[in-house]
């Protein structure tokens, strides 16, 4: 027991203040990971001015219920921020109307779902603890401890990026972003071998027509990674050529495709997917651990230089 459990409800304030610090620096490395400059302190002011705009000073520090000072505080750093305008009001020159700026309602389209992430993670953490208010911030601050709020709306955010990621089937005329995205990769990491090139370049010979498939990830609009299913003949199905474009990594993207491509074995009756990969690609060899693969012995040798690691999975 620390001196703050000794202590007990006397100890409320600092609790909420304990409890408060952390909900703020997650969120401020939630915003940093978003690439948003935003800080926390800034949301009721900012969010009060999304949907009640203009107000003055007095009106802000009424309706949120904090003082005048610091409302005044708040604004000229959003101001600086260029996030919100301050100009006299036209019907009294004595006071001042604040509103978002332009580029304050571009920010707003950004940070509304990571907004909504936040208020999903905060629901589920409160509606676990059917305790007293206390009992609840106490659980409140041991469930911080275990495992951050920021790791806890990283994994609500990563969900809903997942389901709003689309796979999309083979299509010819989407043959050229399964080589860029290849390439983009390989030349990251490695280098452009003669078996890449002989695949990438013709994938409908290579992969589709002896009976695998290439599918591909698009979000918003954009084709954003891909991933195939190759064909060994008597052996079983490879899982090859996986690819996320560097701006989209972090998104669930390769989990999603690594799904979609087990699914299609599946629906060719396929006993055992299997890949190739290097170690040295620590979170795509994690990933396909959480998919089901396995390290094995490669039962023959490699057509790729790269390759050092083999991984399988029984259907």
């Amino acid at each position: 027991m620390n001196y703050l459990d000794q202590l007990g409800v006397l100890a409320l304030g600092t609790r909420l203040k304990k409890v408060s610090d952390m909900i703020m620096n997650d969120g401020i490395e939630m915003y940093k990971a978003a690439g948003i400059k935003f800080d926390p302190k800034w949301f009721p002011v900012f969010h009060l001015l999304s949907t009640h705009s203009p107000l003055g000073v007095m009106e802000i520090s009424e309706k949120i219920g904090i003082s005048h000072p610091y409302v005044i505080k708040l604004v000229k750093e959003l101001q600086r921020a260029g996030l919100v305008t301050n100009t006299t009001n036209s019907n009294d020159a004595r006071k001042r109307s604040i509103e978002l700026s332009t580029d304050g309602r571009k920010l707003l389209n950004s940070i509304t779902p990571i907004w909504n992430d936040i208020h999903s993670t905060i629901e589920d953490l409160l509606r676990d603890s059917n305790n007293s208010l206390y009992s609840n911030l106490i659980a409140l601050e041991n469930s911080f401890t275990e495992e951050s709020f920021l790791n806890r709306v990283f994994t609500t955010r990563k969900q809903r990026l997942l389901e709003e990621v689309e796979i999309l089937p083979y299509n010819p005329s989407l043959k050229e972003h399964f080589k860029t995205l290849n390439i983009e990769w390989l030349e990251k990491y490695f280098t452009v071998e003669p078996i890449d090139v002989k695949v990438l370049s013709e994938p409908e010979e290579n992969i589709i027509k002896p009976g695998g498939a290439i599918v591909f990830a698009r979000v918003e609009g954009k084709i954003v990674g891909t991933c195939a299913l190759k064909k060994k003949e008597g052996y079983g199905y490879e899982l090859t050529k996986m690819a996320v474009t560097e701006s989209a990594q972090g998104l669930q993207i390769g989990k999603k495709l690594g799904l979609e491509i087990i699914s299609i074995a599946k629906t060719k009756k396929a006993k055992l997917v299997f890949l190739e990969s290097n170690r040295i690609l620590t979170p795509a060899i994690a990933l396909y651990r959480n998919l089901g693969f396995i390290e094995g012995i490669t039962p023959w040798e490699s057509d790729y230089q790269r390759s050092n690691i083999y991984m399988e999975l029984k259907l």
